[in-house]
């Protein structure tokens, strides 16, 4: 089996490694291939440091948490807060993914509370079927192959709860996505503790993982509610499979008969 390619399309460096660090951190351990994208630089994304220096500070973050899985890491200079699916973006889209060619794709669902991440799902939608359109961001050939598309999980219920199509196992990697986070310190030791009004924690990594093991334990005990069984499931991550790209599970076969 060669081995396969997942991109990550996000709105801000650290929302992969939320969204989805214990599948890269599994994908990582199996010899795949990574590329995460971060649609803009995340300039906005804290209480005191100026946006010039916090993209620069971001990007060091982001880097470190990519070497960690042997990630290709590549962010766009748009700013944090104010990103648009436009045209131009879309055709700037197409053309980063046709590059690439992945086999799979994770971005965020459009139902999400941040403009940004609904603006990046957007994009991404918007983007699926022209991927084949050669007349479309022409300097780089159509795919023949559309890869499927993940949306990353998401509590939110206007227009409708997100589905559980694929839920991941993470308990074995949760020190491992520790770690990815952990590089993200602007985010998760300063920025959000300021958010959630718990300066006065000591803001170290057992408070991160405090911090953040609630989402993933999350998703598997509301798994287990809608679904039952699975009593050992401890902490998950669960995707969307979306309507515009093909099929996981004919994906999947594809890839096992190669």
């Amino acid at each position: 089996m060669r081995p396969q390619k997942l991109l990550l399309i996000m709105a801000h460096p650290d929302d992969a490694e939320f969204c989805a660090g214990g599948l890269m951190t599994l994908w990582h351990q199996a010899g795949h291939r990574i590329k995460i994208l971060c649609l803009t630089n995340g300039n906005a994304g804290h209480q005191t440091l100026a946006p010039q220096a916090l993209a620069q500070r971001r990007h060091i973050e982001a880097q470190n948490a990519a070497n960690l899985l042997g990630a290709e890491l590549e962010i766009w200079p748009q700013d944090d807060g104010r990103l648009l699916p436009s045209i131009e973006l879309r055709e700037d889209l197409i053309a980063a993914i046709r590059s690439y060619k992945p086999d799979l794709m994770i971005t965020h669902r459009t139902a999400d509370y941040h403009p940004d991440h609904r603006a990046t799902g957007q994009l991404v939608k918007d983007s699926i079927y022209l991927l084949q359109v050669p007349a479309i961001a022409g300097k780089q050939p159509p795919l023949t192959n559309l890869p499927p598309v993940l949306l990353a999980y998401d509590r939110f219920t206007d227009p409708r709860p997100m589905r559980m199509d694929w839920v991941i196992d993470t308990g074995q990697v949760q020190e491992q996505v520790i770690d990815l986070l952990a590089c993200h310190a602007s985010q998760v030791f300063e920025w959000l503790p300021s958010l959630s009004g718990k300066q006065a924690s000591p803001l170290d990594r057992a408070w991160l993982k405090s911090f953040y093991q609630r989402r993933p334990a999350g998703v598997a005990a509301t798994y287990k509610d809608r679904h039952g069984g699975l009593s050992s499931l401890r902490y998950a991550e669960a995707f969307e499979e979306s309507d515009y790209g093909p099929r996981m599970e004919e994906h999947l076969r594809n890839f096992l008969n190669e």
